[in-house]
């Protein structure tokens, strides 16, 4: 199975704000040109799912029509990281003791009482065990440069497992505890900026191949 990974298009709030579980809209002309950028790199048929946001839901609505795809999945579990109280503030304004905290311990402390790393990386996982299991070719995952390094990294560790376990005839493991931390620490070493619009497919296999565009 291939899932086509698209960050949604740039929203109207830049990037000196905090946003992560915000629903912030997307500009018209924005989403039009995105919509027909992207559309041209997917293959049809396909599924589409999305997170719930408006600014990945309303390119998935967009895509569904122009791809001709009657119905669009959206999953909460896509959503990008909710950062509690620093959500919409500038972020010079948030204090620098508050950003200090968050970096010495960025698995475990949840900024500004949202979420932590883990419990984003657990839903992610939800989502990702989701996917696999669809019976299609391909399917596009419309969510956020958060979510998609954490979809990487999950699709790594499974295709790490999968060949264990093909090796010694036991089942894939669910990731643990211990696990989680690894896909969480995969994704947080994946320094690469996705850009918005960007299309990144997974082959997913015994070996997960990564093909970004």
């Amino acid at each position: 199975m291939n899932l086509h990974l698209v960050r949604h298009p740039a929203p109207i709030l830049d990037k000196s704000y905090c946003y992560g579980r915000s629903d912030i809209a997307v500009a018209p002309q924005t989403l039009a040109l995105c919509c027909e950028r992207v559309s041209q790199m997917l293959p049809s048929p396909l599924l589409l799912w999305s997170s719930p946001l408006q600014r990945c839901a309303d390119l998935a609505l967009a895509l569904a029509q122009k791809l001709e795809v009657a119905e669009v999945t959206l999953d909460a579990d896509l959503q990008e990281m909710d950062f509690g109280s620093w959500e919409l503030r500038a972020w010079d304004d948030i204090a620098w003791d508050e950003v200090e905290a968050w970096n010495r311990d960025l698995l475990h402390h949840a900024p500004g009482g949202g979420e932590t790393l883990l419990a984003m990386a657990a839903r992610v996982w939800r989502s990702f065990d989701a996917l696999r299991a669809l019976a299609a070719d391909d399917c596009a995952v419309i969510c956020h440069g958060g979510s998609i390094r954490l979809l990487r990294a999950c699709a790594a560790w499974h295709a790490e497992h999968e060949s264990d376990a093909a090796n010694t005839s036991a089942t894939p493991a669910t990731p643990d505890a211990h696990a989680l931390e690894s896909i969480a620490l995969r994704a947080l070493a994946d320094k690469r900026d996705v850009a918005f619009g960007e299309v990144i497919t997974l082959a997913l296999g015994p070996r997960v191949s990564v093909l970004m565009r």
